[in-house]
């Protein structure tokens, strides 16, 4: 599925009860040339389970050796590496030496076929497994104008748009 809209106006409500981070803020997002709805809804997935951090989105095309998302820290050392595809070895290697920290945030049925062999290869490896149904609901909220409450409770991101609802589960990053 493609997208309409050339760029997203994200007015988000974040709360997090256990860091006391709460924060009121207005982002403009935009899909890549081509990019489906599903990889999209990924990219803003991992925005908001690493708001507290923050990310930096990338600006390029999606398709080069650089991370969709990553953290950088006052010495443009790169803290977290996060993709939402799965990366070949190649780029996985690359992404591990560059990086403290690497997170995947994929859905589960792409996760499946590359067989997800990079645990005990790359021991600074995260990863977080998206339910295909969770994706599809969480593109269900995608509009050019989005309005999104989000609850953090641990590992627990609750996503609201007021009309449908998402619960998530992501796993810890090592970054805090």
């Amino acid at each position: 599925m493609q997208l309409a809209s050339k760029v997203i106006r994200l007015d988000l409500n974040y709360s997090s009860e256990q860091s006391h981070y709460y924060r009121k803020t207005t982002t403009y997002l935009a899909p890549f040339k081509e990019e489906s709805a599903e990889h999209f809804a990924r990219r803003i997935l991992a925005y908001l389970s690493l708001f507290e951090h923050s990310p930096a989105i990338a600006r390029q095309d999606g398709r080069g050796k650089s991370p969709d998302l990553y953290i950088e820290d006052q010495y443009s050392q790169l803290r977290l590496w996060c993709a939402v595809d799965v990366l070949d070895e190649k780029l996985m290697q690359r992404a591990s030496h560059q990086a403290e920290q690497v997170l995947l945030l994929v859905d589960e049925l792409d996760y499946r076929k590359s067989k997800g062999s990079y645990r005990r290869h790359f021991p600074n490896l995260i990863c977080t497994l998206l339910t295909h149904e969770s994706l599809l609901s969480f593109c269900e909220m995608l509009q050019g104008h989005m309005q999104l409450d989000v609850w953090r409770d641990g590992d627990q991101l609750l996503i609201t748009d007021g009309q449908h609802s998402l619960e998530l589960t992501f796993a810890p990053t090592l970054l805090h």
